[in-house]
């Protein structure tokens, strides 16, 4: 009963501040900016995009080219993992079939591979050129501070 008590006020602050904030939200017609941290996607390209500082205009372009690639990407990356746990449960002496889900899987990863090539392709294309020029240096950054990391964790585990 006591931390019912503590939890009422604390509920009413929020819906206070809730109501605060939905007064401040734009009206319809205008969009309000978008923080980078909302491109949801994980992986080097996310990273890179978060600190490229994109615009609200280039947030909602490359939303829209994941929101198109999303559907093909899903059913690759499903169709990728059924094969795998067919593959690890197929003897590799069962010729044909065994050969038919390594066929499968050398498609999908392929599929995966062009998927990706052509998302930054078109990812790429929404950038500025002052973005284009900053991404090998970003790369460059991620990469010595991952192999940085890396000495530290190897140092820290006696196996350098």
């Amino acid at each position: 009963m006591r931390n019912a008590r503590r939890l009422w006020p604390v509920l009413l602050i929020g819906l206070a501040l809730a109501g605060v904030a939905s007064a401040d939200a734009p009206t319809a017609g205008t969009s309000p900016p978008v923080p980078a941290s909302q491109l949801r996607h994980r992986g080097p390209l996310h990273h890179l995009l978060r600190r490229l500082n994109l615009s609200t205009e280039q947030q909602a372009q490359v939303r829209s080219i994941y929101a198109q690639t999303r559907p093909q990407l899903q059913t690759l990356l499903e169709s990728s993992r059924a094969t795998r746990a067919a593959l690890a449960t197929t003897a590799p002496t069962d010729h044909p079939a065994y050969d038919a889900l390594l066929a499968t899987a050398k498609s999908d990863a392929a599929g995966l591979v062009q998927l990706r090539s052509d998302l930054w392709s078109q990812i790429y294309a929404v950038l500025t050129p002052a973005q284009q020029a900053a991404i090998p240096g970003l790369v460059a950054e991620e990469r010595a501070a991952r192999e940085a990391r890396r000495a530290a964790w190897r140092e820290s585990h006696g196996l350098t």
